[in-house]
């Protein structure tokens, strides 16, 4: 069976046999797996998404359960929200990130071939709008800590704006991800 924990420290995948003895770790790194989406029609892959590529991205992977092998099926530090068929064999990849409002891919999760089913349109294309910058700070520890800062449109560097600071208390809520906002 296989059995999802954070007992090295990162939301990990633990392969277990039978009666309960660990066989191997199948995922392992410094990152978190955060969902698991399922097997392929063998039971040899087991299909989950992560953030191996960046904390504020999400991406799916396979691992051979035999061999620990892992393979990754979407790139790019993006939101990848993705729909796996009953048998492994194809997803929908529908992803965004802050300059891309939306993509929906028909992927061969074996062959990698892709399909561009649809690429969304900037909805604010029309309006002016400030810059969108991701940045981090370190706390106490040294973690680093996402921050997102939006500048107003036409903005000068020699004036003083006023601000909004928006705190919230995650990690339950991650509010800063790689994604079209």
């Amino acid at each position: 069976f296989i059995w999802q924990s954070r007992r090295d420290g990162w939301n990990h995948l633990y392969l277990y046999n039978s009666d309960g003895k660990l066989i191997r770790q199948l995922t392992k790194g410094p990152w978190e797996v955060l969902d698991v989406k399922g097997f392929d029609a063998k039971g040899e892959l087991l299909f989950f998404t992560s953030t191996i590529v960046s904390p504020i991205s999400k991406n799916l992977s396979s691992v051979n359960v035999k061999s620990g092998k892992i393979k990754r099926i979407t790139s790019g530090n993006m939101v990848h929200n993705t729909l796996l068929s009953d048998d492994g064999a194809a997803c929908l990849d529908i992803y965004s990130s802050p300059d891309i409002p939306r993509v929906i891919n028909y992927v061969q999760v074996k062959s990698g071939a892709t399909k561009n089913l649809l690429t969304a349109a900037d909805p604010l294309k029309e309006y002016s709008r400030g810059e969108m910058k991701i940045f981090t700070i370190k706390n106490k520890v040294g973690d680093d800590l996402y921050c997102r800062l939006f500048k107003p449109a036409n903005f000068d560097s020699t004036k003083k704006y006023p601000v909004i600071v928006y705190w919230y208390g995650g990690p339950h809520a991650q509010m800063i991800t790689n994604a079209w906002n």
